[in-house]
């Protein structure tokens, strides 16, 4: 890893592992964070060694969750160079949008079909309220995947949104700049939540679906016709 560019004292405070649970996992939702909040910027080098030694833990479990994360292109090899955390990719943008909006829609159909309590969201929508009212675009960030797992849950499939979270590193550094970089962007998502959940109370399948579909794809829109994405300023 540069040192040059990046602070192992920084970029892994946060990180505790929990030594009664598998560390393979552990580590790769970390690493997988830290290159969507852009704490892993594209072009950062990875060396499996100096991670091994910075996260103290072995390189068996390090391995696995860094070929976990090249096989979602998170993380690329180049010759000569070695392996590095990939550069923003419009395609892969484009198509984890388009499988993560068909999932969805499908669970906001089976949630209205199924029917919904509103008390099994309310928890959720308070979080999300005061995260939007203080553009605390972290903390929305980390209860908008609670919120999107629970949708799942609720419906009964939640190994749909584990596919999801599979394919979609790109959609969430997408929209983490975005959230990061536009004013109170948090708070539209906020309302698209809302209007998720009318619909799917109302029975509402097709405009559950519809609203959704918009929701997911608002991560597209500041991708100009040149494919250029969303970049965060220095």
């Amino acid at each position: 890893m540069n040192s040059e560019t990046l602070s192992a004292e920084n970029l892994f405070s946060g990180w505790r592992v929990n030594s009664s649970q598998p560390i393979a996992p552990q580590a790769y939702e970390y690493l997988r964070q830290c290159i969507v909040d852009n704490r892993l910027p594209p072009g950062a080098s990875i060396s499996e060694a100096v991670l091994a030694a910075q996260m103290n833990i072995s390189r068996t479990p390090l391995r696995a969750a860094l070929q976990q994360l090249a096989g979602e292109g998170l993380i690329v090899t180049r010759p000569q160079v070695g392996s590095v955390v990939a550069s923003q990719d419009t395609d892969r943008l484009e198509e984890a949008v388009f499988m993560r909006s068909a999932l969805e829609e499908a669970v906001v159909r089976r949630l209205a079909e199924k029917g919904l309590d509103n008390r099994d969201v309310e928890k959720s929508f308070a979080i999300q309220k005061l995260a939007a009212d203080a553009d605390d675009y972290a903390t929305f960030f980390r209860e908008d995947e609670q919120f999107h797992a629970r949708l799942a849950e609720l419906a009964g499939v939640p190994n749909t949104w584990r596919l999801v979270h599979s394919v979609k590193g790109h959609v969430d550094r997408q929209r983490y700049l975005m959230m990061a970089g536009i004013p109170y962007r948090s708070m539209r998502a906020y309302n698209d939540h809302l209007e998720i959940v009318r619909r799917i109370l109302a029975g509402d399948g097709d405009g559950a679906a519809q609203a959704m579909r918009m929701h997911v794809h608002s991560v597209l829109e500041l991708v100009p016709e040149n494919g250029a994405l969303l970049q965060k300023q220095a």
